[in-house]
């Protein structure tokens, strides 16, 4: 009896320790975080990153084929995937993923080819703004996924971004000028401004809404206009055929990162005194985003060039801001991960196909 009661206890033990091998995380689950979403404008498709274990996890096909940026709707339900087809052909639509699913899900038709810039995430209600070509401001409801209106632009805009509480809406355009709009009613704020710098390939509002920052892909420098006066303050001077192209805020505000593929180095400027204050070496960047609670920052690259990603060009044509990306087609590139603190390389470079774009890293 006591020998059939130990096997009994023995057994018993297994099946539990069993049990209880099945609930306990598994090597490596500790590692999971937010995923981060990020255009693979070579392959018109968008890879999901798990920011936690620095690994490509999924991918989402049918996007477009110059999936270019990506930004997330304002609960985080949903993506916006822009695909500007150069030279201005092909639909004209804005690709809609649900997270629940990763799959394309909508398709929503803008008045215009879009591309100019990144779309633009409302940070006080569920809109997206798109800037097209034609040129305008279109409307996006997160929550019907539909054209709600479409705002007329006086000129061809290639960068925009909008105030942190939502009140003011940027755009920076191709003659080198600036202007702020009502992002409601689509009217123009006061006089449009001159900026220093030519080409504006990206805008960002500091955190704190008191400054615009553009930057100049073609000037290599960033533009400073203070929001409130509406006034320029200068530029901040970047080396001699840098080219930047993309920027974001430290979660603390107080640094702009600038990805300078031209430099292949990320450009450091202390908001404070809109000086560069140190680089970061990256082969040809043209991206920079920092996860959502600050903790990381990940990098586009696209790796050793033979050439210069962005070349001085007689006159203006738009679609030379998209040349880093189509000559990287076929070329291998990379997200790299920083610690976002210190700036150093928190990982090895995370293969994402051809061209990495603008990511978008919801909660």
């Amino acid at each position: 009896m006591a020998n059939r009661f130990r096997r009994r206890s023995s057994r018993a033990l297994a099946l539990a320790a069993a049990a209880l091998s099945l609930l306990a995380p598994t090597a490596g689950a500790a590692d999971t975080g937010p995923l981060a979403y990020i255009p693979v404008a070579g392959e018109g498709a968008v890879v999901v990153l798990d920011t936690g274990s620095d690994r490509i996890v999924g991918r989402i096909e049918g996007v477009g084929p110059q999936a270019s940026a990506v930004t997330a709707s304002r609960d985080g339900q949903h993506l916006y995937v822009q695909a500007f087809n150069p030279p201005f052909i092909g639909a004209d639509d804005i690709a809609v993923i649900d997270r629940a699913t990763d799959s394309v899900t909508a398709r929503i038709p803008i008045s215009g080819t879009d591309g100019m810039t990144r779309p633009i995430t409302d940070p006080v209600r569920d809109l997206v703004y798109v800037v097209t070509a034609r040129p305008s401001i279109d409307v996006l409801s997160t929550t019907s996924n539909t054209l709600v209106r479409s705002m007329p632009l006086p000129s061809l805009a290639l960068a925009a971004a909008i105030a942190p509480d939502g009140e003011r809406l940027y755009a920076v355009f191709a003659d080198s000028t600036a202007a702020a709009f009502d992002p409601e009613s689509g009217f123009q704020l006061g006089e449009r401004i001159q900026i220093d710098g030519s080409v504006p390939a990206f805008a960002a509002v500091s955190p704190d809404g008191r400054k615009l920052y553009a930057m100049n892909a073609l000037g290599d420098n960033v533009s400073v206009i203070d929001t409130e006066s509406w006034q320029r303050l200068g530029a901040i001077a970047l080396p001699a055929g840098s080219a930047p192209v993309s920027g974001a805020f430290s979660p603390d505000g107080d640094r702009l990162l600038v990805a300078t593929p031209g430099a292949n180095a990320v450009q450091v400027v202390d908001v404070a005194a809109d000086r560069v204050t140190g680089t970061v070496p990256v082969d040809a960047p043209v991206s920079v985003n920092f996860t959502a609670d600050g903790a990381k920052l990940y990098v586009g690259s696209l790796g050793p060039q033979s050439a210069p990603v962005v070349s001085p060009i007689a006159g203006f044509d738009p679609a030379a801001l998209l040349q880093p990306l189509v000559r990287a087609s076929n070329r291998p590139s990379s997200v790299i991960p920083f610690d976002a603190a210190a700036l150093r390389p928190s990982g090895s470079p995370i293969a994402t196909g051809a061209a990495p774009g603008a990511g978008a890293f919801p909660n």
